[in-house]
């Protein structure tokens, strides 16, 4: 049996996760279109499959080690809403669960629209020094 679209955008999130968490910015972004609009929190959207690889891969280094948990994907039309909790590790050595949400856009088998909605800045925050 062929699988269903929404098997497959399930196991395309998936995989994009894993991607992620192992810094392959080239995996992530070869399941958006060329022409593929990317946005990260408030950061200016970014155009195109190299640039969506570049800043993954930037993402990745600053707060890795990573791990994406699926919580949640719901389709809506050729929508995907995703939610996910994101463990990362603070400069400090603590541990972190930040909340992430994710629209993606679909058009056929290519994410054409990426949104991510996440405040990454706990991640990044070093404690003060003294």
């Amino acid at each position: 049996m062929a699988e269903s679209t929404v098997d497959r955008n399930e196991r395309m999130v998936h995989t994009m996760c894993a991607a992620a968490d192992a810094g392959d910015g080239e995996t992530f972004a070869s399941f958006f279109s060329e022409s593929a609009v990317f946005r990260f929190g408030n950061n200016e959207p970014l155009t195109g499959r190299a640039a969506i690889a570049r800043s993954t891969e930037g993402t990745v280094s600053a707060i890795h080690p990573a791990r994406h948990h699926v919580e949640q994907i719901a389709h809506l039309g050729s929508q995907l809403f995703c939610r996910f909790v994101i463990e990362v590790t603070k400069p400090d050595g603590t541990g972190l669960r930040l909340p992430c949400v994710t629209v993606i856009e679909m058009s056929g088998p290519r994410i054409v629209a990426y949104q991510v909605h996440m405040d990454i800045s706990p991640a990044l925050v070093t404690a003060p020094a003294g």
